[in-house]
């Protein structure tokens, strides 16, 4: 007779666990043992940097930074959270644009040569928020509300003139991949009130500006 298959999973244990009554080996989740020799985009080494944006405003102005820089140079590719691969053609030019970038004031978080080092998980969410009573709907207490999910990154712009005041949208930025959906209590003297946050559907990608002849969003400061 063949023996059970030793691989194959039902729910948290193998079907010899199943079979035998042993403890499940995968209690929380599954794990994917990968080669040590993985070393993903290695040819990228030493010509590529990590750049991690101050905020929302200066990720999305990453092109035109990057014009005012070095003119022609450099492919951007976003990674997550604030964060964007900037590839060259060669370690020098890297370099270069990575000692300039570090004096550029208010714009870059940290600029790092690429090397195969390890990263933090970081991205951006974009959460609805619903039930705040009316006299608490300020941008002082939408803010609060949105620093418990996370760093916020995007504020509402709202008006007191606007027709639709039952929500609210704003940006965050998190360190897990888990969908946002959550009741949270907001106090108010002795009162307490019950509002509902929820992650909207899709993956958020920023609209990065465009570089124009005539924009001049964006001014590059550097130290003297």
């Amino acid at each position: 007779m063949d023996k059970p298959p030793t691989s194959f999973f039902n729910g948290n244990r193998s079907f010899s666990d199943t079979l035998l009554g042993r403890q499940g080996v995968l209690k929380v989740g599954k794990t994917v043992v990968v080669d040590d020799h993985a070393n993903a985009l290695s040819g990228l080494h030493g010509r590529a940097l990590v750049a991690r944006m101050i905020d929302l405003d200066a990720l999305k102005s990453i092109y035109i930074l990057l014009n005012d820089l070095c003119p022609g140079k450099g492919k951007v590719q976003y990674i997550g959270g604030l964060s964007v691969l900037i590839t060259f053609d060669d370690n020098k030019m890297a370099t270069m644009v990575r000692g300039v970038a570090r004096e550029v004031l208010g714009r870059f978080s940290s600029v790092d040569l690429w090397e195969g080092q390890i990263f933090g998980f970081e991205r951006l969410a974009w959460i609805k928020i619903v039930g705040v009573p009316l006299h608490l709907l300020s941008l002082q207490v939408i803010n609060a509300i949105g620093s418990s999910i996370g760093k916020v990154v995007h504020t509402p712009n709202r008006s007191a003139e606007d027709d639709d005041l039952s929500y609210d949208y704003m940006g965050v930025l998190v360190g897990d991949g888990k969908r946002i959906d959550k009741e949270i209590t907001v106090a108010w003297r002795d009162k307490k009130f019950n509002v509902w946050v929820s992650e909207e559907s899709g993956v958020p990608v920023p609209e990065f500006y465009k570089v124009t002849s005539s924009d001049t969003r964006q001014k590059i400061v550097k130290f003297t």
